[in-house]
């Protein structure tokens, strides 16, 4: 008893006794980043990045947060922790969570057939969409053709998931194919039984509960909507924004590079009509509370947002796939807990995660990329810990300095075996772009300039269309041939001749990493009529007018 009485009556300082070693390693592991400022100063200028902001989680505090660079080249706004950016693909693991809040209510099941909900889906062939359930859709196992959505943008969400029927069908195996399209349809399913679209849900079940208030479902809720680019490759009337648009919000300027050669600042882009494919704007900040709540199991301070079972639901592989984790491991042993069902020597994909493994720890990942704003996020569960990465400036490669930076964090954290990550990102990125490199040269070394088109040019001049896609104009611009969809925002660009019947699109909102330019052909019938072009992978367009 009287050893009780001395305890009671110095609460506070056995309280305090008892904190003491969870300070002092929380300082320990803050030492272990101590160098991580020049780490990432170095990377930034190695990989010629504008900016971009890192968070660290760990034992479900944030212990790191910090900006780097600049939000918009040729002016001084450096980027700090609360800087906004898109973050892509990213989105899915958000989808994914909105469904798991439905199953919590009651409102659906994850192997639902989607047309249960969605009577009017079907796809080409109807006895593939009558089997496609909710799982499908967010593990990409829905035999929806991937990334069919070039253009889909200019359209609104229903007419997008309705044009899916036009869609030619690979195959009915459920083998993982990545659709966005397929991810749009979370979006209507959850306004179907909610009565709410799904950014207001979105907001009301995942973000409010996560202090997450910095975070938006749209880049419309940031952006006048003339400042924004609702579609792919997304031109004018946002060419010219900067942050002197926006000065009411911390927000980065997404970045690419201008023909191959310099860095320019491209617009935001919106796709509202494929939200839960990639529309999310958020900061590392409230990233980072997103990965507490993941390692909480869906807790997040002390309140059960989702439920553990269908929080863990979102974390188990659905099918086997390609890694996005550069530094993924290949022959580790894996550790039990939440690496039930995941072979070492592989990577999956379980709904709106990657999962695989790193250094024999569980790690769960995703990357996104709209144009100028590539993200990373990932942890590693049974280390309860998290990284995020943001960044302003395009790399379409399949390798950014968010894989190397977190792989370096999580080695310092755990000293983990140190390798020099940052060379061999490098490496294996500049293989990549030498590959491209010849790619472009031998499509240069194709380009007669002397050589005229075969016929003249007035013969090229009309309205195109395609059904999924909708139409647009070849007119005359400046002496030269523009092509210009009618969509607002779509992705026009001027046309320049290459040989023969084959022009090259210099695309007005391209990214010179990504999709600058395309070559296009125009088809020809008996050596006279043109009666359509060839986009290549945007697809097959038929001549329905011509100009006067």
């Amino acid at each position: 008893m009287k050893y009780l009485k001395i305890i009671k009556k110095n609460k506070v300082a056995f309280k305090r006794l008892y904190l003491l070693p969870i300070l002092i390693l929380s300082c320990v592991n803050q030492n272990k980043l101590s160098s991580l400022e020049n780490y990432i100063n170095n990377s930034l200028k190695d990989w010629d990045l504008p900016g971009l902001a890192v968070a660290v989680v760990l034992d479900d505090k944030i212990i790191y947060a910090k900006g780097f660079g600049i939000k918009e080249i040729g002016k001084n706004n450096k980027i700090n922790k609360k800087t906004l950016f898109q973050i892509g693909s990213v989105t899915k693991g958000f989808a994914s969570a909105t469904i798991a809040s439905l199953v919590d209510d009651g409102l659906v099941n994850w192997d639902d057939l989607v047309v249960k909900h969605l009577s009017w889906f079907k796809l080409k062939d109807v006895n593939v969409s009558n089997k496609i359930t909710i799982r499908d859709l967010l593990a990409h196992t829905s035999d929806m053709p991937a990334h069919a959505y070039h253009s889909l943008e200019i359209i609104d969400e229903l007419e997008v998931a309705k044009r899916a029927e036009l869609l030619e069908i690979q195959s009915s195996d459920k083998k993982y194919r990545y659709s966005n399209q397929a991810y749009g349809l979370i979006g209507l399913l959850v306004e179907s039984v909610t009565k709410k679209n799904w950014g207001d849900w979105l907001r009301k079940r995942i973000f409010e509960p996560l202090n997450m208030n910095n975070s938006f479902g749209s880049p419309y809720q940031i952006w006048d909507s003339s400042y924004v680019a609702p579609t792919f490759l997304g031109t004018a009337p946002a060419k010219n924004v900067s942050i002197n648009n926006n000065l009411k919000l911390n927000v980065a300027m997404p970045h690419g590079k201008y023909r191959n050669t310099y860095r320019k600042v491209l617009p935001w882009q919106s796709y509202d009509n494929l939200q839960p494919a990639g529309s999310i704007v958020s900061n590392v900040v409230d990233m980072a509370n997103w990965i507490r709540f993941h390692i909480n199991e869906g807790k997040f301070e002390n309140q059960q947002v989702i439920s553990k079972n269908n929080l863990l639901e979102m974390h188990k592989p659905q099918i086997e796939n390609i890694g996005y984790f550069l530094f993924a491991d290949s022959t580790s042993e894996v550790k039990l807990g939440r690496a039930e069902g995941i072979t070492s020597s592989k990577n999956y994909y379980g709904l709106g995660w990657s999962i695989g493994t790193f250094q024999g720890e569980v790690h769960l990942s995703h990357g996104g990329g709209i144009f100028g704003f590539p993200a990373f996020i990932s942890f590693l569960p049974e280390k309860n810990a998290g990284v995020v990465v943001l960044a302003n400036g395009s790399l379409w490669t399949p390798y950014y300095p968010h894989h190397e930076i977190t792989a370096h964090i999580y080695s310092k954290l755990f000293d983990f075996e140190q390798k020099d990550l940052h060379y061999i990102m490098m490496d294996k990125t500049n293989a990549i772009l030498n590959q491209v490199s010849n790619l472009y040269k031998a499509r240069n070394s194709q380009r007669n300039p002397s050589a005229k088109q075969t016929l003249p040019i007035e013969n090229y001049l009309g309205f195109y269309e395609n059904d999924l896609a909708g139409p647009f104009e070849i007119k005359i611009e400046d002496t030269l041939l523009r092509l210009e969809f009618k969509g607002k925002g779509a992705f026009s660009g001027q046309l320049e001749h290459w040989y023969d019947n084959t022009f090259i699109l210099y695309f007005d909102g391209g990214d010179g990493q990504a999709y600058e330019s395309s070559l296009i052909t125009f088809i020809i019938e008996n050596s006279k009529n043109v009666t359509g072009v060839d986009l290549g992978s945007f697809g097959r367009y038929n001549r329905i007018l011509l100009n006067n």
